[in-house]
């Protein structure tokens, strides 16, 4: 397996034959969960996130475009670095606070899925986009959104308390 290949499929993540969505989301969560719990400062937590979104999103833009024309296949399965980018923009507004987060990243993990499956408006029309800009747009659209009720929900907890 080349590196590109290796890269776009998170490590291989990508060829699993269930959800490989899913297991290209989990370690976003499971990098995050570990930073916090190590480096609970949230500036450290939200910088590795960010780095995280970044390089991700880099490779997925240099990468997926070719390897969708070269399968000739429009968002192949197998490259889910997308759904980890997507995954980090979905943690990123709890990677700021600086208090117990699992809860809030299981909710981001469940809300980002539910988004990244069902492909409500706008997230659709991203996903039509050609190339790698479609590929990743989608999730990263559908991590906004995730990041987004996830803060209106922890909101309306602390405002109805």
């Amino acid at each position: 397996m080349n590196i590109k290949k290796l890269v776009l499929s998170c490590f291989g993540l990508g060829f699993l034959p269930i959800v490989p969505g899913t297991w290209g989301s989990m370690p976003a969560v499971a990098i995050f969960l570990v930073l916090h719990y190590y480096y609970p400062a949230a500036i450290i937590c939200g910088t590795a996130i960010v780095a995280a979104m970044i390089i991700s999103s880099a490779f997925c833009l240099l990468w997926a475009g070719e390897a969708e024309k070269l399968g000739n296949e429009k968002d192949p399965r197998w490259i889910v670095i997308d759904e980890f980018a997507g995954q980090c923009v979905a943690l990123l507004p709890i990677a700021v606070i600086n208090r117990k987060v699992l809860p809030a990243a299981i909710a981001a993990f469940v809300f980002f899925r539910i988004f990244d499956v069902l492909k409500p408006s706008p997230i659709r029309e991203c996903e039509l986009i050609d190339g790698s800009c479609g590929i990743l747009g989608d999730d990263i659209v559908a991590g906004l959104m995730s990041g987004v009720l996830l803060q209106i929900i922890a909101f309306l907890f602390t405002f109805f308390r």
